[in-house]
């Protein structure tokens, strides 16, 4: 049976700089939020010209979360994060679908921070 996902967080590996990251994954970091599905990320990879692969990790993170190895290829070459994911619990049936995580709202005036 196949598990939903919810995205916690992303990270870079141990062995990488924060310099090091190309801008394309940088834009993908900044696309993310917190409770984004798997599907979503793929997603949104995809609209900025990459292919995104996830490969899970050995062991059990902090607090329940599971670590996913995220490989983003991409035209110039491909780069790997570290995602931390938390497993959704199936809803029963008949319950009510809840609603789909979005993005959240961008202020203006904060886009020159990033």
């Amino acid at each position: 049976m196949a598990y939903r996902f919810a995205l916690v967080s992303l990270a870079l590996p141990v062995d990488c700089p924060p310099e090091s990251v190309p801008p394309a994954v940088g834009g993908l970091i900044a696309a993310a939020w917190n409770g984004m599905s798997r599907a979503q990320l793929v997603d949104r990879a995809r609209r900025l010209d990459m292919r995104a692969s996830l490969r899970v990790q050995p062991g059990i993170g902090p607090d329940g979360l599971t670590q996913f190895r995220l490989t983003l290829s991409f035209a110039n070459g491909s780069f790997e994060l570290i995602a931390h994911v938390r497993r959704v619990i199936r809803r029963r049936t008949g319950a009510r679908r809840q609603k789909p995580s979005l993005p959240p709202a961008r202020d203006i005036r904060q886009q020159s921070l990033f």
